[in-house]
């Protein structure tokens, strides 16, 4: 295969009809999507804008060096923990922004609900444990990157500066846990220029 400057790929937008759609939310165990053109399911909620710096992934792994005596180099590198991140920064003070930076739950009936007047209250302070499916998604033109992600926590909240001038954002660091197959994540590419 010769190169192929169409297979280099940019996070140019989000998905969405707007194209500003890069996170969706839904409690775990909501039914995940299994294609990269399946509709999500209802229960998906756009987390709306994020930064300019938009989705990074993180990946930490481990290894275990195995030597053999009478050599100084390995003779395998096995790899015992392979754990993978996602960092994004909401701009929206919205439900869903506000509800995943805080890791309140997000399912019908508990998700905060604003009264007539835009008012929400929550609470800080109790530990709270909640996992979320995720799907993100990734368009530079005609290509489409969709990463479906059945089961992730906050594990890192950023700090947040509130000064005049700059926006109030909601940073989370999120990890990935594999699903009851040992799915941690599932990558669909669409890409225009391997098309047939």
């Amino acid at each position: 295969m010769t190169a192929n400057r169409d297979l280099i790929l940019a996070g140019v937008a989000g998905g969405g009809e707007a194209g500003n759609a890069l996170a969706w939310f839904a409690p775990k165990g909501t039914t995940l999507p299994t294609a990269i053109d399946d509709d999500l399911d209802a229960a998906f909620l756009d987390s709306g804008w994020v930064t300019e710096d938009g989705l990074k992934k993180a990946v930490s792994e481990s290894t275990n060096d195995v030597k053999g005596f009478g050599t100084q180099v390995p003779l395998r590198v096995l790899t015992t923990e392979s754990k993978v991140t996602f960092e994004i920064a909401f701009l929206e003070s919205g439900v869903v922004p506000l509800s995943i930076y805080n890791r309140l739950s997000i399912d019908t009936g508990d998700i905060l609900t604003p009264d007539g007047n835009g008012r929400v209250d929550f609470t800080e302070g109790r530990r709270r444990t909640i996992e979320y499916a995720a799907v993100f998604e990734i368009v530079d033109g005609l290509n489409l990157i969709r990463a479906v992600v059945p089961a992730l926590q906050v594990t890192d909240r950023k700090e947040q500066s509130i000064k005049a001038g700059d926006p109030i954002t909601y940073g989370v660091t999120l990890t990935a846990y594999p699903d009851d197959e040992g799915v941690a994540i599932h990558w669909f590419y669409q890409l225009d220029a391997l098309a047939s």
